[in-house]
């Protein structure tokens, strides 16, 4: 039987299948307009279960999860130039822009709050070297892709910022980064 994305290796635990094609057929009836109710940001922030067997590889599922979210940016940015006129939504997009830049341009180990000395969190080091690279992209000053953004890793430490307030500041740059491609 074809499937749409290969399998995981054996003994490596993989998204279950039923759910990632289901999940897929319905994204598909959203984008071509047939139902409604799924947007970039659902996809970015979708988690499939794993299963212990015969699972879609988790790389190639997140690989087309990222081209799918793409594809409902660039299709939601059209949209919503179209109702609101250029000027009025990438003024918006500045915006988030700037949220942003204020965030990651703020001195390094105090960007982010920390979490109690007993809890682990991202480590500052790591999370701010990402948020010059994001500082300096918002400035002009160097290119960054949505790619890097997505799959930039930190070590954690007792005592790190807070992981939840680290990704919702990079959901919300590869948001911005989606908006103006």
């Amino acid at each position: 039987m074809d499937t749409p994305f290969p399998r995981a290796e054996k003994g490596m635990p993989g998204y279950d299948p039923d759910v990632v094609t289901e999940f897929l057929d319905r994204a598909k009836r959203v984008f071509e307009g047939e139902e409604e109710g799924i947007t970039s940001s659902d996809i970015r922030h979708k988690v499939f279960p794993l299963v212990s067997k015969d699972g879609f590889g988790t790389k190639a599922v997140d690989e087309a999860l990222w081209r799918l979210e793409e594809a409902f940016a660039d299709k939601e940015r059209l949209a919503d130039t179209e109702n609101q006129g250029e000027e009025t939504y990438y003024a918006g997009v500045r915006e988030r822009a700037q949220e942003i830049l204020d965030r990651v341009a703020r001195p390094a180990k105090i960007k982010f709050r920390t979490v109690s000395k007993i809890r682990p969190g991202y480590h500052p080091a790591d999370v701010d070297d990402m948020c010059d690279h994001i500082a300096r992209y918002f400035q002009q000053q160097e290119a960054l892709s949505v790619t890097s953004v997505r799959k930039g890793t930190f070590r954690t430490m007792l005592g790190g910022y807070d992981e939840k307030q680290v990704d919702t500041l990079l959901d919300e740059t590869v948001s911005v980064m989606l908006a103006v491609r």
